[in-house]
C-alpha cells in the first residue's frame, strides 16, 4: 500500500517511521527545503526565531524508543531539536522518502483513494495513493485579530512567527498581545531590546515553571500516581496542597489529603521536615475543617482588566528583597490562573514563568486587551487607558485552514479522537491535537502507531455513526470544560494530556503492565513517580523496547523525596477511597486512570 505523509516535521517523521515497519510504501511531501516543521529556522517563514527553546523537558520531547543523547540540555534549544529530528530520520531511513519544496494544492478522495495535487516549483501534478496522513499542522497562516482602527496604526506591526530577532524592536515601546508561550517568552525576550515592553491579554492563564527544583524539570511532577484524580479534585490538590502559592486555596479535598497523607507525612518527617511541619499544623486550622462543608469557587471570570489591576496592585512598591520578590512572583502567578476562567487542568498550561519576574521587576507591564487604535501610534485598551506604542507583536496563534483541504475550519470535534474523519480509515491526521500539559511528540507518535495498526488491520475503527456520536460527545465535554472560551482550533484542539495519551495506548495495545514490573523496582518507581512521558508506553505489548526506556529512567534525575511522599499519600492513601466511592455509585470520586 502507498501512503503519502504530507510535512516533514515531528509529526510527519513519526508517522512514517511506524508506517515503514508495518511495510508500507512511503513518501513525504515537504513544502519547505528542510525537515524538521516549525523546528526549522526560516527568516522568510513562521516557525522558531533565533532565541526559541523547548517549553517542555527533552524527556517529553523524545519518541519512546529514541531518547536524547545525555549531553543535551533538559530544555533544548530548537537547534538541538532540529539535529535529533534529522537524527531520527536518518536512523529510520526516512531522509531517502523526503520530497522537499513540494506545496500541496488540494487533496479530495478518488474511489479507494486519494488524489494529490503538488506544486514543485513552476510545475504542478497529481497523484493517487492509497491512504494519506495529515501531518503539515496548521501554523501557516498568522491569525491576525479584527482590531477596529488597524488600517490607520502607522506603527509596526508583526506575528511572533515571523519576528526573528529583537533586534527589529530595539529601543521602542512594545506591546505582546496573548499569553501563549509565545507571548510568554517574546514578553521576556524583548525587555532585553526594547525600552519599554507591554503584556496584553483578555483572560489570565495557568502559568508553570519550567523548573522545579534543581536539574529537575516542573513536567516531572506529572506523575502516574497523582493524575488518576478526578480533574476538579486535580485542581484542588495543584493549588491547595503545594508549596509556593501563598495565598493557598482551602477545600474538602486538601483536608481528605492532609488526614489520608498524615502517616506518610510523619514517616518521612526526619527527612521532609518543613513539608511535614507544614502539613501537620494545617490541622489546626479551622479553614481547612470549614473546607469540608463550604463548597469553595475554583476560579474568578476570565479578565484582562481585573487581572492587570491585580497585577498593578501587587507590584506598585518594588520588592525589596529577593524573598519579598519570589513572594511577589508565586503570588502572580496564583493571580494569573485565578483570572484564567478555567479551572487548572482544562486549558492549555503556559510553561514559561520568567516574564512574570520581569513584571515583579518592572520590566513588563500588565495591560488589558486592545480595544481600538486612535491613530498614529495610539493604542487604547478594554480598560480605556491609551499609550504610544511603536510595535504590536501578535502571539495570537494561526488561523485553522489547511490550504488543500476543502474545509476551511479545521474543528477537531468532529475528528474520531483528534485522528480520524468518521468513515474513513485511510486518511489521519496526526499532530493536530493539544496537550494542555506535556508535550505533542508522544501524542503524534501514539497517533501514529494506532494509525499503522489500523491500516494493516491489527486494529479496528468502530462504524461511522459511533464514531460521529463519539466526536460530538468528546467535543462536548471539552467545551463544556472551557465555557465562555471562542470556540477556536486551540481551544478545541485540546485535549487532557495523559488521559489522551493513555486512551490512544489502549488501542495500540502498549499500557504498562503494573504487575508485570513487580520484578523491576527501578522501572515501577520510574512508572509511578516519575514523569508521564513515551517511555512508559515501549513496555509492554505492541513493539516492547525496554532497551530504550532503561536508558531514559537511567538518565533521569534524583526525584525530590517531598513530591515522593505527597505522591504516595495519593496512591497509597487517598485512591483507595476514591476507589471505594466510586463503585459505591459516587461517580465524581471515580479515578479516571
Amino acid at each position: 500500500m502507498q501512503v503519502c505523509v504530507i510535512g516533514a516535521g515531528a509529526a510527519g517523521l513519526t508517522a512514517a517511521k511506524h508506517l515503514l515497519e508495518k511495510g508500507f510504501e512511503v513518501e513525504l511531501l515537504e513544502k519547505r527545503d528542510g525537515l524538521g516543521g516549525l523546528w526549522y529556522f526560516s527568516k522568510d517563514a513562521t516557525g522558531v526565531s533565533s532565541a526559541t527553546t523547548a517549553t517542555s523537558s527533552k524527556t517529553y520531547l523524545q519518541f519512546s524508543d529514541f531518547p536524547f543523547d545525555k549531553e543535551v540540555p533538559h530544555f533544548p534549544h530548537h537547534t538541538d531539536y532540529l539535529k535529533y529530528l534529522k537524527r531520527y530520520a536518518e536512523k529510520h531511513n526516512i531522509l531517502p522518502l523526503i520530497k522537499y519544496n513540494r506545496e500541496v494544492l488540494s487533496l479530495k478522495k478518488s474511489g479507494n483513494g486519494w488524489e494529490i495535487t503538488v506544486r514543485n516549483g513552476n510545475e504542478t501534478y497529481t497523484e493517487i495513493k492509497e491512504a494519506v496522513v495529515v501531518s503539515s499542522g496548521i501554523h501557516h497562516i498568522p491569525l491576525i485579530p479584527e482590531i477596529p482602527g488597524k488600517e490607520n496604526y502607522t506603527g509596526l506591526q508583526t506575528h511572533s512567527g515571523l519576528l526573528k530577532s529583537g533586534e527589529d524592536i530595539k529601543g521602542k515601546r512594545a506591546v505582546v498581545m496573548g499569553i501563549g508561550e509565545s507571548g510568554a517568552d517574546f514578553a521576556h525576550y524583548l525587555t532585553g531590546f526594547a525600552d519599554e515592553v507591554y503584556l496584553s491579554m483578555r483572560r489570565g492563564v495557568v502559568v508553570t515553571p519550567r523548573w522545579a527544583a534543581p536539574e529537575m524539570p516542573a513536567d516531572f511532577d506529572s506523575t502516574r500516581a497523582k493524575v488518576w484524580l478526578p480533574r476538579e479534585f486535580l485542581h484542588d490538590y495543584q493549588l491547595g496542597c503545594y508549596p509556593g502559592f501563598p495565598a493557598r486555596q482551602y477545600s474538602a479535598f486538601r483536608t481528605f489529603f492532609t488526614l489520608l497523607g498524615l502517616p506518610v507525612w510523619l514517616i518521612t518527617l526526619p527527612v521532609t521536615f518543613q513539608s511535614a511541619i507544614d502539613f501537620i499544623l494545617s490541622l489546626f486550622d479551622w479553614k481547612m475543617w470549614a473546607a469540608l462543608f463550604q463548597p469553595q469557587k475554583r476560579h474568578g471570570d476570565a479578565s484582562g482588566i481585573e487581572l492587570s489591576k491585580a497585577c498593578a496592585e501587587l507590584c506598585k512598591e518594588p520588592a525589596k528583597n529577593e524573598a519579598e520578590a519570589e513572594d511577589k512572583y508565586w503570588r502572580l502567578m496564583s493571580t494569573f490562573e485565578w483570572h484564567s476562567g478555567a479551572i487548572h487542568n482544562a486549558q492549555t498550561f503556559t510553561k514559561s514563568s520568567d516574564f512574570l519576574k520581569d513584571i515583579v521587576a518592572g520590566k513588563v507591564k500588565v495591560v488589558p486587551g486592545i480595544s481600538r487604535y486612535n491613530g498614529g501610534t495610539e493604542v487604547e485598551f478594554e480598560d480605556g487607558t491609551k499609550k504610544d506604542i511603536d510595535t504590536v507583536v501578535m502571539c495570537t496563534g494561526y488561523q485553522a485552514i489547511l490550504p488543500f483541504l476543502k474545509e476551511e475550519e479545521m474543528d477537531n470535534r468532529h475528528l474520531y479522537k483528534h485522528v480520524f474523519i468518521p468513515g474513513e480509515s485511510t486518511l489521519a491526521f496526526i499532530g493536530f491535537a493539544r496537550p494542555n500539559i506535556g508535550a505533542l511528540p508522544p501524542l503524534t507518535e501514539m497517533q501514529a502507531r494506532w494509525f499503522a495498526r489500523v491500516l494493516a488491520g491489527e486494529v479496528t475503527l468502530p462504524d461511522a455513526e459511533e464514531m460521529k456520536r463519539t466526536a460530538a460527545s468528546d467535543g462536548e465535554y471539552h467545551s463544556s470544560l472551557r465555557k465562555g472560551y471562542a470556540q477556536r482550533l486551540y481551544i478545541t484542539a485540546t485535549v487532557d494530556y495523559q488521559l489522551y495519551l493513555n486512551e490512544l495506548a489502549g488501542y495500540v495495545g502498549c499500557r504498562p503492565n503494573l504487575l508485570k514490573l513487580l520484578g523491576h523496582p527501578k522501572l515501577l518507581f520510574a512508572v509511578l513517580f516519575g514523569p508521564f512521558a513515551s517511555f512508559q508506553y515501549r513496555l509492554h505489548g505492541d513493539s516492547p523496547n525496554w532497551e530504550a526506556a532503561m536508558k531514559v529512567v537511567g538518565d533521569l534525575p534524583p526525584y525530590p523525596i517531598e513530591r515522593v511522599a505527597r505522591d504516595i499519600s495519593l496512591l497509597l492513601f487517598v485512591k483507595p477511597w476514591f476507589v471505594l466511592l466510586g463503585k459505591l455509585g459516587f461517580k465524581r470520586f471515580q479515578p479516571v486512570l
